[in-house]
């Protein structure tokens, strides 16, 4: 069995370790080669290591077993984290912004970069798309939502570290040292869009929202698989971490008995098991064959999903 908490902490560490030694290198060779948009990629790849530091530690809560006060767990603790990695993120997006823009509204004499930036760009882009791709290796192996965005921002950072290469070699060729903080806005603006798309994507988890809204024509289809079971609706989707919570309503024959009834519900809970990966929980709540319904304010059934509700 996978053990998943030491696959993510021993990923996070490499990430750590990675992503300090790439920034370090940007830093310094953005400091001493004069480009502050090798610099600005050293501060994102910084903002690589906080993000990993904070998934290490977030891995050892996601881990605990349910208790009296979480009787859900705390899987959910990963998509704060994510929340908070998003603020991070835009802040540090903010301020290479700000900085760029001083550069080039006031006009601030600048001499063209050295060579050595460019080499230290180059050596950023292979470690990034190593660190990248064992990222997302392994967050696809233990499904973490945590490990696979890590995986996604680094893919994001090759992509701007790409942009100063390119953005550098034309400084060089056209002569002129005014486009390195143009290059560094962009990156700035690229990096406040990386933001929101965290914090979007981690906010649908904890408002109770599931990534993937085709899970509830596949629960739909699961439901009408079962001889017995009929008119599946109210059904509601959360995700605890990368795993759904389900509950929904049935109908079935009405004389049948509470045994009887109980199987129905069962096979319900088996057909979506088999149905559906990462099932955390699945609550079936049977009535009558025909039953009258009020106006439903949660939850939703086939004639909703057809209707693009």
């Amino acid at each position: 069995m996978v053990d998943r908490k030491k696959i993510m902490q021993r990923t996070s560490w490499i990430s750590v370790i990675g992503n300090t030694l790439l920034s370090l290198l940007k830093i310094v060779i953005g400091i001493v080669a004069g480009s502050m948009a090798v610099l600005s990629d050293g501060l994102d790849s910084a903002s690589d290591v906080v993000i990993s530091a904070i998934i290490l530690f977030t891995s050892s809560i996601v881990s605990r077993p349910p208790n009296s006060k979480y009787v859900y767990g705390q899987e959910k603790a990963e998509h704060i984290a994510s929340t908070i990695l998003s603020f991070i993120i835009f802040f540090m997006g903010c301020q290479i912004i700000i900085t760029s823009a001083e550069h080039i509204i006031y006009r601030q004499s600048r001499e063209l970069p050295s060579m050595p930036a460019i080499w230290a760009t180059a050596a950023s882009i292979a470690g990034k798309l190593l660190l990248s791709w064992y990222q997302f290796h392994q967050g696809k192996r233990v499904d973490s939502s945590m490990l696979k965005a890590n995986a996604i921002n680094m893919r994001n950072d090759v992509i701007i570290s790409g942009g100063v290469l390119v953005g550098l070699a034309c400084t060089f060729l056209l002569d002129a040292p005014v486009l390195d903080p143009v290059i560094a806005g962009l990156i700035g603006i690229y990096i406040l869009g990386s933001a929101i798309g965290i914090f979007r994507d981690a906010n649908v988890v904890l408002m109770d929202g599931v990534d993937d809204t085709s899970v509830y024509n596949k629960i739909i289809d699961a439901v009408e698989k079962v001889p017995g079971a009929y008119h599946p609706h109210r059904i509601r989707s959360r995700q605890v971490g990368n795993r759904y919570s389900i509950v929904l309503d049935i109908e079935a024959d009405g004389l049948l008995t509470l045994t009887e009834a109980h199987q129905i519900a069962q096979d319900v809970e088996n057909s979506i098991t088999n149905s559906i990966e990462n099932i955390y929980d699945i609550v079936v709540h049977v009535e009558p064959k025909g039953s009258s319904h009020c106006a439903e304010k949660y939850g939703i059934s086939r004639d909703e999903l057809a209707g693009g509700q």
